[in-house]
């Protein structure tokens, strides 16, 4: 409970603390960059649920303007939708593994592919990412070749999300995306977010709308027919991957 409490509260300070988000765009044309070492682990090992309210903000985070009785309701609120989601979560999972689902190979394909169509040198950096899913310290290769970047796409959560006032159920995929220049890790060549279908879509970042066709309208749906969700979730990534490489044009 206590862990929960500290929770709610840490998002409400981040939320009436935080900055606009300002992406940093990336210079094909006078980087040089030819050759990317693309950061391993990209997803969580299984995709998840999420509910969010109409602001993009999940229930607890939403009490955070009410004060200490914001903070009371949110830890109520987070208390119980963690059992939900767990049960959900599980629903989705075993109907998804029924069709030997793989996230993160399925996104690493189809982004490998499209970088090799941009003619760019692509192969893997081996660079642990912690356990709290945080962006990766690059360090300087002082061996890399002229030209070589390390791109971390960091996928920080994908599955199915429910917005509040709606019933249906869609694919989501929420990714930060950053690149470093090998031999100086200090110079930054790219940082930005893509969101597939995204509750309130950033101004100067990259936002997918949902395909409409793979909406469900509860988890027990989703659970019935595992071939579409996992299909929907399957072009989910795809179209995040096609868009993320985009980015480096």
């Amino acid at each position: 409970m206590k862990k929960i409490l500290a929770s709610v509260a840490l998002m409400a300070l981040v939320s009436a603390c935080a900055s606009p988000y300002r992406p940093t765009p990336f210079d094909h044309a006078t980087s040089g960059i030819s050759s990317i070492q693309v950061v391993e682990d990209a997803f969580p090992e299984q995709p998840a649920v999420r509910k969010l309210a109409t602001n993009g903000q999940n229930i607890a985070s939403s009490t955070g303007g009410l004060g200490l009785a914001g903070l009371v309701v949110g830890v109520a609120a987070a208390s119980i939708e963690a059992g939900i989601a767990a049960n959900q979560n599980k629903k989705i999972n075993t109907a998804l593994a029924t069709q030997k689902f793989d996230g993160e190979a399925i996104f690493d394909e189809a982004f490998e592919a499209e970088l090799k169509n941009q003619s760019y040198d692509v192969s893997a950096a081996k660079i642990k990412r912690e356990q709290n899913r945080a962006m990766i310290v690059a360090t300087k290769q002082g061996d890399a070749k002229e030209g070589t970047a390390v791109l971390d796409v960091n996928g920080h959560g994908y599955g199915y999300q429910q917005v509040g006032g709606t019933k249906m159920w869609r694919p989501y995929v929420v990714i930060t995306v950053k690149m470093y220049d090998a031999k100086d890790p200090t110079k930054v060549l790219l940082d930005n977010h893509v969101e597939y279908n995204a509750v309130v879509p950033g101004e100067l970042t990259v936002n997918i709308p949902a395909d409409e066709a793979y909406g469900f309208e509860s988890v027990e749906a989703i659970e019935a027919d595992p071939v579409k969700a996992a299909e929907g979730l399957r072009k989910a990534l795809v179209a995040s991957a096609y868009a993320t490489a985009q980015l480096l044009k």
